[in-house]
């Protein structure tokens, strides 16, 4: 897939800007604060419906030094794809509530927003993923999955939505002394989709298992063995995982109406990695963490590529500058064979191979095409 269009209006620093791009490389060179991530948020926004740095869509939206904010922001793309052009618009309020069209036609789930244009992102903060908790690996997961895996989006919203109302019910139970009685209603929702949920997340990370351990061997020419497993109560096929889930669920309430929280289920699972049998989270160094963490992206993609047909759009924001050279030349060969876009400071500082290179010039908020 090709992004060839990106439209953005009153989106963080930019009052408005259309961009064209090719196939290949393309390089935003700039400053610091300039608005080069800004660009690859919203491309981030525009796959997702959600941006990577925060959870308050009114902080994407353009304000001046007063704080007195526009009315909305708007991000549109056209992604080609081999069935034809896919146009994706998104609009940010205020309210926290996002407008959505593909191809014209609104969409009131943001699911079906998913799958029209991929990307796979990588940014320093991602390379915290191993040694921060195990909410930024499930999200890891689970953002890959929605993307790439149709009808997972909505599963992970269906346990979600179970979680909540199970929760919501057990604080009821704790204050009030009432309401036991129709917590089984969630709890049969909650085994259903967490056991789907897991069974899901276990194939994921077998295949990235098995491919992030032989990129990470090129990597370190076979001094390193990386091994990623899936940490879950939850074993078997989906019937056993949605017995077991349901038991743990009947076994664990007591517990969990003192807590007023659910104790057992996906939203507490967790991707092990280990480095030459250690726990990469407490035993790995800051390289090695890099190292392993550049794997499992360059994995990622190709997970993307095989399960929707079409290579997804690579998005480098500013990680040239932590990887050595050993970790730039892998990033590199993956550079020459999707589209790519790049943020850094100058573009010496990539050392990039020989090849075509669209590089844009950004300065506060207005990108030029450097030529």
């Amino acid at each position: 897939m090709i992004l060839t269009q990106l439209t953005v209006k009153n989106f963080r620093n930019y009052e408005a800007l259309e961009l064209s791009f090719a196939p290949g490389l393309s390089v935003f060179t700039g400053r610091n604060a300039q608005g080069k991530t800004n660009l690859l948020e919203a491309i981030h926004v525009l796959c997702t419906g959600r941006s990577h740095r925060t959870a308050r869509d009114k902080e994407m939206i353009r304000h001046d030094d007063d704080m007195s904010f526009a009315e909305r922001a708007y991000i549109a793309a056209v992604c080609r794809q081999r069935d034809g052009d896919h146009q994706l618009e998104v609009a940010l309020t205020h309210r926290g509530r996002k407008a959505v069209r593909v191809n014209g036609s609104s969409i009131t789930r943001l699911g079906d927003l998913m799958g029209h244009m991929n990307a796979v992102m990588f940014s320093p903060e991602d390379l915290n993923l191993i040694k921060d908790g195990p909410a930024w690996r499930r999200r890891f997961m689970d953002m890959t999955l929605s993307q790439a895996r149709g009808g997972y989006f909505f599963l992970l919203q269906r346990y979600q939505r179970a979680l909540l109302q199970r929760n919501e019910l057990l604080k009821r139970i704790q204050r009030e002394g009432k309401g036991e009685e129709t917590i089984e209603v969630w709890e049969a929702q909650l085994a259903e989709a967490g056991a789907a949920l897991s069974l899901r997340r276990r194939d994921f990370a077998e295949f990235l298992s098995v491919n992030a351990r032989a990129i990470h061997g090129r990597l370190t020419n076979d001094q390193e063995q990386l091994e990623i497993r899936y940490e879950s109560a939850l074993e078997g096929n989906l019937q056993q995982r949605q017995e077991q889930l349901a038991e743990l669920l009947l076994r664990n309430r007591q517990r969990d109406i003192r807590l007023g929280a659910t104790t057992a289920g996906p939203h507490r699972d967790d991707l092990a990695v280990r480095i030459n049998g250690a726990d990469a989270r407490s035993d790995a160094s800051q390289g090695q963490r890099r190292t392993a963490v550049l794997s499992m992206k360059l994995a990622e993609l190709k997970l993307m590529e095989e399960m929707t047909g079409e290579a997804p759009i690579l998005l480098l924001d500013d990680v040239f500058s932590e990887l050595d050279g050993a970790r730039r030349e892998m990033l590199q060969d993956y550079i020459g064979r999707v589209q790519t876009f790049i943020t850094c400071v100058d573009l010496e500082s990539l050392a990039l191979k020989e090849g075509s290179v669209r590089r844009f010039k950004v300065d506060h908020g207005i990108v030029t095409l450097d030529t």
